[in-house]
């Protein structure tokens, strides 16, 4: 049995994302599960982000939302995004997103109380 390290709930979804690398390479990607932190994606091995890298999320012709994220990896088990920095509009969607798939939509707001990140010393 493995230990869920996670502080923050996944939520499966299948919407299609853009994922930028250094503002010049934009690849197409399909979402496996997405949370408040990060996401994770079906894997594309054209994708090699070492740094500077966003994803855009498209809910309408005049909704999207950009989050800078960080690649984790990409592997034969997907491609996985640690979100580093976003706005708050792009927080606002992120959240509703999450929580119109959770089975638990409160659940989720209760995550916001606890941090997700180690201070830095």
């Amino acid at each position: 049995m493995t230990l869920n390290k996670r502080k923050r709930s996944r939520v499966d979804t299948g919407f299609d994302a853009v994922v930028s690398c250094g503002g010049i390479e934009k690849h197409n990607v399909k979402v496996r599960n997405l949370s408040l932190k990060g996401m994770l994606c079906e894997p594309d091995h054209r994708i090699e982000c070492i740094k500077d890298c966003s994803v855009t999320i498209v809910l309408s012709r005049s909704i999207s939302f950009t989050i800078e994220a960080r690649m984790i990896r990409n592997d034969e088990k997907g491609l996985a995004l640690d979100f580093e920095s976003m706005d708050e509009k792009a927080f606002f969607h992120l959240r509703n997103i999450v929580r119109y798939h959770s089975l638990d939509p409160d659940a989720i707001d209760k995550e916001l109380s606890l941090p997700a990140f180690k201070p830095r010393t």
